[in-house]
């Protein structure tokens, strides 16, 4: 980093790192995906270690923004919010990955409602690439794509809770907590993709002051 970018915060490193964090967000939900398509055990196994490569290489990238977050003294977003949006999108990638490990751990097959959430989560992710690349330059764009996984954040909440209300009806108690650690997951993957959002939506606000 040169120290013209230091002390004027020209460098746009913050933008990059975000977006990497993101590819790699939506390369781990993507995995999610087709961990719970597949009916092949050795190819859900294979996927599950391949997520937990994509893990490290995303916190690797959350770690690398951290630091020249700590050596810059001026950032072109809000230092606080570029914190809160990379922390939001590194629990994403998280909960998704633990989605794969509690299946496993849990031994359970994944239902519709899953299958649902997770494509919406992708969609959502997806959202906040575009809001994300608009920084900056297209702030209608971004703002527009933020309130999109806004949107997308609420379908998952409406599927957790149908999901939650169907299995209430089961005799299977120890059955219906099992999977209700796998829909806690994915809520709180939703949870954080709202999170993201907003942070977005504050940034763009900021910057039109």
């Amino acid at each position: 980093m040169r120290w013209r970018d230091l002390l004027t915060g020209t460098d746009d490193g913050f933008h990059q790192l975000l977006n990497r964090q993101l590819a790699e967000t939506e390369t781990m939900v993507r995995l999610v995906l087709a961990y719970i398509e597949s009916p092949d055990a050795e190819e859900r196994a294979r996927l599950a270690q391949e997520a937990g490569e994509v893990e490290h290489r995303a916190d690797a990238v959350r770690q690398e923004l951290a630091a020249r977050l700590s050596q810059t003294f001026v950032t072109p977003f809000d230092r606080e919010d570029i914190n809160e949006l990379s922390r939001a999108i590194d629990d994403i990638a998280d909960y998704a990955e633990n989605t794969i490990k509690e299946i496993q751990l849990y031994r359970v097959e994944p239902d519709s409602f899953i299958h649902d959430m997770v494509q919406t989560l992708l969609e959502a992710v997806e959202a906040l690439q575009e809001a994300v690349l608009a920084l900056g330059q297209q702030p209608g764009v971004s703002n527009q794509a933020a309130l999109r996984a806004k949107s997308l954040e609420n379908k998952m909440e409406g599927l957790y809770r149908k999901a939650i209300a169907h299995f209430s009806e089961t005799t299977e108690v120890h059955y219906l907590i099992k999977m209700r650690e796998v829909y806690r997951h994915l809520s709180n993957a939703a949870d954080r993709v709202d999170l993201a959002a907003n942070v977005i939506n504050s940034i763009v606000v900021k910057q039109n002051l």
